[in-house]
């Protein structure tokens, strides 16, 4: 995962985490569209890392 990913990640969890103390919910409506952009972010991580340890595995040699 690119470093600016982690950052911006790292800053909307924490906004997420901060709305739902301050409305001491997690079922506003701000929180939940934190939320949804997170997860979205998330998979875009997630699918990075699985991208990046696709095009580095070793190929096998063939004899």
């Amino acid at each position: 995962m690119n470093n600016s990913l982690y950052v911006t990640l790292e800053e909307l969890r924490g906004r997420m985490v901060d709305t739902a103390l301050l409305r001491n919910t997690l079922q506003d409506r701000d929180v939940l569209h934190l939320s949804q952009q997170l997860d979205t972010l998330i998979v875009q991580a997630q699918t990075e890392q699985h991208r990046s340890r696709c095009h580095n595995k070793p190929v096998p040699e063939e004899d």
